[in-house]
């Protein structure tokens, strides 16, 4: 899943720090409550504190709450009038209009129906993808609601709301585990993990020569051979430097690195200054091979501006990588061009991006951008079709969801929303998690077809 993972929610908070060092007639501008345009969300910005809503038909949920102190700055301001907000995050414009109501949304009441309405009406305004994965959601609704009562309790509420998102088969739709059900719900992914494991591994101690890693694999590189080099990215969320010791297990090395993360007042920007400093060094060791290949066959997303930042160094020219734009109300926001910048060191060779259907959410980012790039040859198979950002939301009772609410589109306007996006070279990859991993491993014990597949290419 990607980060798309810090959600929009709490990004959008940390917006307004620096807002209030500027002129007093902007903070002025600013003081009121706002009401996005799709996403659902209002906004309400005071001297002391700025107060963000989950608004759905008539009521809202308090998502978050923050002193002014507490927020830093993560935005640009790009427009401001009398009735109308653009705040800039990351690459993606988000536009609110002033709300002409005296006091902000109603608050929703706190019971197994009411959250249960609560998410339902929420997928119901803002989900982009019934139509595609032939959902009727209200029959979803009938067949689930009336498996609770006033009196349920939380694991059977969070049983049913999650039995019915998980209708939908989107890897973006999802309801957190509350911490006090963590230990009545299993949920089993550490066999994959481990088969996941295995294979890096592998891949790693048969191909990479001079092998070099950062942040406990995260990310991996070398050469092949002396014309082919070799970039396996596993993640594009826990990329900061936070300079913790290597020679901690990788279990000591979450712990630290995390425990780091939660105290920074900025993590995205700790994530993408770090990964700017180690693409750096990394161009450096493969910028003379005649090919270069980047591998995120095992990587599950993080932060889209990493994938961009990764091709940078693939082109001259500034290019359109895709489109961009959100469900609101029965049509969608304004659609918004984002763009790969060069970044002056252009690799000559040829790039082989691999994909496997694990490949997903900011990592089919990075292959839908490399579309527009010049020499790329993509190997593998369909990626799982997971492109939109994680809308995050909280039900009444404080409980953590999300959903996908955004349609990208390539520069020639295709979505490979659920359907993945395909390769030029298709290995056929099985789909199902622990099968594929099983598969490479069997693979492994000979070759790998992918890679050898670029050799042969590469000659």
């Amino acid at each position: 899943m990607k980060l798309k993972n810090w959600s929009f929610l709490l990004i959008i908070l940390l917006v307004f720090y620096s807002s209030y060092g500027q002129k007093q007639e902007i903070d002025n501008q600013l003081y009121g409550t706002w009401n996005s345009i799709g996403y659902g969300q209002q906004l309400k910005i005071s001297k002391k504190h700025a107060t963000l809503y989950d608004t759905y038909e008539s009521v809202c949920n308090l998502n978050t709450k923050l002193p002014v102190a507490y927020l830093e700055e993560f935005y640009n301001l790009t427009k401001l009038t009398k009735d109308s907000l653009q705040l800039e995050v990351g690459f993606t414009k988000y536009n609110f209009i002033r709300s002409q109501e005296a006091k902000p949304c109603t608050k929703n009441k706190n019971n197994p129906l009411s959250n249960f309405d609560a998410l339902w009406q929420t997928f119901n305004e803002n989900y982009a993808f019934f139509d595609l994965r032939t959902i009727d959601w209200k029959y979803i609704k009938r067949k689930y609601r009336k498996q609770l009562s006033k009196k349920s309790t939380d694991f059977e509420l969070y049983k049913v709301l999650n039995e019915m998102i998980s209708e939908l088969n989107d890897g973006h739709a999802s309801i957190e585990i509350p911490e006090s059900l963590e230990s009545q719900i299993d949920e089993n992914n550490k066999d994959s993990d481990d088969l996941r494991k295995k294979v890096i591994y592998a891949i790693n101690q048969k191909y990479i020569t001079e092998h070099k890693t950062y942040n406990k694999g995260l990310i991996n590189w070398g050469l092949v051979n002396d014309n082919v080099s070799y970039i396996q990215f596993n993640d594009f969320e826990d990329l900061a430097n936070y300079n913790i010791s290597n020679d901690l297990t990788t279990e000591q090395f979450a712990d630290e690195y995390w425990e780091k993360a939660d105290e920074s007042v900025n993590y995205t920007k700790d994530v993408l200054v770090s990964f700017k400093e180690q693409m750096e060094i990394i161009y450096d060791d493969i910028k003379n091979t005649k090919s270069c290949i980047i591998d995120v066959r095992f990587n599950g997303g993080g932060f889209d501006q990493v994938g961009l930042e990764i091709l940078s160094y693939f082109t001259n020219n500034k290019i359109m990588a895709f489109s961009k734009k959100a469900r609101s109300g029965n049509g969608f926001t304004e659609s918004q061009n984002i763009y790969i910048g060069p970044n002056g060191k252009n690799y000559k060779g040829s790039l082989y991006i691999l994909t496997s259907p694990q490949t997903a959410s900011a990592s089919e980012i990075f292959v839908l951008a490399s579309q527009s790039i010049e020499n790329v040859i993509t190997i593998g198979s369909n990626t799982e079709g997971i492109l939109s950002d994680v809308l995050s939301k909280r039900l009444p009772n404080g409980w953590e969801y999300g959903l996908s609410n955004e349609v990208y589109l390539s520069v020639n306007g295709i979505s490979y929303e659920k359907i993945g996006i395909p390769t030029n070279y298709d290995l056929d990859y099985v789909r199902d998690t622990k099968e594929f991993y099983n598969s490479l491993l069997l693979e492994l014990k000979t070759k790998d077809r992918a890679i050898e597949k670029v050799i042969e290419l590469s000659e």
